[in-house]
């Protein structure tokens, strides 16, 4: 019979307690190990016996049965599973996504906004990358009217441009995945300690690789039309109105 905690019981394994139950039934059990869930609400107030002996403990006989839970190793399955259970039983079963509805509506809220906030801060970045840009194509009138002058397409001149800021992009984006992994090992070992989660000790930190990939790829792609833009400016460069200006 595990019990979830073992400072409050003050029992070791092997020991035997006295429970008693609503009904005042008083039966003396004996403790073989100790269960942790991880979520401290549940640890604090949850013990498990056999079925056997719960069903002698509330004074019912052994086809007595509350509920039952099923574990699934593909939990998306549950709710079509619990349809499926409801119909062939004639009973009410609920599936995790439903009874966990409103933690999962809170879980996709701090996402949500996560990915808001990353969005954003990629995309003030790409407007950085355009206003260099913007100043590298003013700064340098005068050699794009020479490459003009000497046979360049207009065509050949944004590809020099967007190249550019594909080079900006893959280079910022490969430093930023770097400095961002490692401050995030930074923050996976700083000690997180809080009696609702009693088995994590670190700060949890999501090392996914499809985060990282997300990231590399819109860097990518912001910095792509950030440098878009302004080549296709430095394109429609006429060499003659430059040489001229000058």
């Amino acid at each position: 019979m595990p019990f979830p905690n073992f400072e409050k019981l003050m029992a070791e394994i092997g020991d035997y307690v006295q429970v008693t139950t609503a009904q005042g039934n008083r039966l003396l059990l004996k403790v073989v190990g100790y269960y942790q869930s991880g979520l401290g609400e549940l640890d604090n107030i949850q013990s498990y016996v056999s079925l056997g002996t719960a069903q002698k403990m509330i004074g019912e006989g052994s086809s007595f049965v509350t509920d039952i839970q099923v574990k699934m190793h593909e939990f998306i399955l549950a709710p079509k599973t619990a349809k499926e259970y409801s119909a062939i039983f004639n009973i009410q079963a609920d599936d995790i996504q439903t009874v966990n509805a409103q933690f999962e509506t809170g879980s996709d809220i701090r996402s949500m906004i996560s990915y808001a906030v990353g969005i954003t801060l990629l995309v003030v970045s790409g407007f950085g990358i355009y206003n260099i840009l913007n100043m590298m194509i003013y700064e340098k009138m005068d050699t794009i009217a020479i490459l003009k002058a000497i046979g360049f397409s207009g065509m050949d001149v944004q590809h020099i441009f967007t190249t550019i800021a594909l080079c900006i992009g893959f280079v910022g984006g490969l430093l930023g995945l770097f400095f961002g992994y490692m401050v995030c090992l930074g923050i996976e070992r700083i000690p997180f300690e809080t009696e609702a989660l009693p088995t994590i000790k670190t700060f949890p930190v999501n090392f996914n690789p499809k985060y990282y990939m997300i990231g590399a790829i819109f860097s990518l792609v912001t910095t792509y039309f950030a440098g878009f833009f302004p080549s296709r400016k430095a394109s429609n460069i006429d060499p003659v109105e430059i040489i001229r200006g000058k």
